[in-house]
């Protein structure tokens, strides 16, 4: 296990959330990087599922002239 420093400000929020919580400030930590952890996975199946979808418009210019005459 490694030790963790962490601003004045910080800590102090910490304990406040976990009394609030009523548990501890390990654990807090603990369920605070889970979840992260999930938005994080969660964000990464999302630009998994949509980058089939993707289109490379590189080098593409809209010609309003052109698209009137059609």
């Amino acid at each position: 296990m490694q030790d963790v420093q962490i601003k004045d400000d910080v800590a102090f929020l910490l304990k406040e959330l976990a009394e609030r919580e009523h548990i501890s400030a390990t654990e807090l930590i603990g369920q605070l990087i889970k979840s992260h952890q999930s938005e994080i996975t969660k964000r990464d199946e999302l630009k998994e599922f949509f980058k089939s979808y993707q289109k490379d418009f590189e080098g593409f210019k809209f010609n309003r002239e052109e698209a009137n005459q059609r």
